[in-house]
């Protein structure tokens, strides 16, 4: 039990690292679904750099960074966060890609819009859980859509789709 605090803790501190653009409120969202993911692993969140001429390309994401997740010397996959617009505001979201570039987890971190919250649901945001590479995200064929959020259900799977594009990208470039 204190082994596991003392890991929750040294990945908590880890992460603000990296991510404390976030309130405190959306960072314990972030480690909370890392812990989950990452059980008995103390996770580095490792920035990426990223061109602006790659990500130029992706135009439907914004304020996009990527970081590396690493547990010892072990490479887990990739965090990426970025903001996409729903009908009158921006949301905030993270995909948690494994080292395969597989999605592991999508969650929205920050919805400012009074309309289309239900793009935060659990349920479904697994839709995307196990795609990759940009494959099998096409809005009302791969992704089902979901009353009360028609803009904003399109809006962050075109995100998630080039989020994903862009970490193969990206990983393709580096090798």
């Amino acid at each position: 039990m204190r082994k596991t605090a003392i890991l929750i803790c040294l990945l908590i501190f880890s992460l603000l690292l990296h991510a404390s653009d976030y309130p405190k409120s959306v960072q314990k969202r972030i480690d909370k679904t890392l812990v989950k993911l990452f059980p008995k692993k103390v996770v580095e969140l490792k920035a990426m750099h990223l061109s602006t001429e790659l990500t130029s390309v992706y135009n439907s994401v914004r304020s996009v960074k990527i970081s590396r997740l690493r547990s010892a010397e072990t490479d887990l996959g990739y965090a990426c966060f970025a903001s996409s617009k729903g009908k009158n505001d921006y949301f905030d979201y993270m995909v948690i890609f494994d080292k395969d570039l597989v999605i592991k987890q999508v969650k929205v971190l920050i919805y400012r819009s009074t309309y289309g919250g239900e793009i935060m649901s659990r349920s479904w945001l697994k839709q995307f859980i196990g795609k990759t590479n940009g494959k099998e995200m096409t809005m009302n064929k791969d992704i089902d859509g979901i009353s009360g959020a028609t803009l904003s259900a399109p809006s962050i799977t075109e995100g998630i789709k080039e989020l994903s594009l862009l970490i193969a990208d990206i990983i393709r470039r580096e090798k």
